[in-house]
């Protein structure tokens, strides 16, 4: 009998590996989140009405992730600024903004972690 063909994409990523959080050694990362605040480019005309500078603002970037919570893990704190890749960026610091428990009866419970991006914060 011969071996089906099987048709379709083949080129989806699918979670799991996705590594740990920086600053949280040995936190399992279940999934991660990002979102725009800008989304589009933001166009200065000139004094004819044609677009001089397009300027992509990253201000606000937002990662949420979600990990396993873990109490052998030392988590950031709210105000701590942390070394993350955003898609598309190299290693840049975000501030934690929120850092959310999450604990229900007969299942493993989550930690949720937002951080935005702004230019210019320096680790401390």
């Amino acid at each position: 009998m011969p071996n089906p063909i099987i048709k379709g994409i083949t080129t989806i990523r699918w979670g799991g590996g996705a590594g740990s959080l920086y600053g949280a050694t040995g936190a399992i990362v279940k999934k991660v989140g990002h979102a725009t605040r800008g989304g589009a480019p933001t166009v200065i005309d000139d004094t004819i009405g044609f677009a001089a500078i397009v300027v992509l603002i990253c201000d606000g970037d937002t990662l949420t992730i979600t990990c396993v919570d873990d109490a052998a893990v030392t988590w950031p704190n709210k105000g701590d600024v942390v070394a993350m890749t955003a898609p598309g960026k190299s290693s840049v610091n975000f501030l934690v903004i929120d850092n959310n428990g999450d604990l229900e009866r007969k299942r493993e419970g989550e930690r949720v972690i937002k951080a935005e991006y702004y230019a210019n914060i320096v680790l401390s």
